[in-house]
């Protein structure tokens, strides 16, 4: 329990200073194309994305190719227009 929120403090605190709307631990995401889920921020302000196809956490920039999504996957939160 503990971990999460800290982890959503993170994430708190990466919306904060990029200007996102406020998001979920586990919120889903698109990177690139590729779905994952934002699980954590990081102190470069970039969220820590865990992949579906890989399993893996990768550090990831909000503004590189990034659409954060509703929890039902049904609307754009925030998406980066580059």
């Amino acid at each position: 329990m503990t971990n999460t929120i800290t982890n959503q403090c993170r994430i708190d605190s990466v919306c904060e200073q990029r200007g996102i709307p406020k998001i979920e631990v586990n919120q889903p995401c698109l990177v690139d194309g590729k779905e994952g889920v934002i699980v954590n921020g990081n102190s470069s302000a970039n969220f820590n994305v865990k992949f579906a196809e890989s399993g893996m956490v990768h550090n990831c920039h909000p503004y590189f190719k990034m659409k954060i999504l509703s929890m039902d996957c049904k609307e754009i939160i925030f998406e980066d227009l580059d």
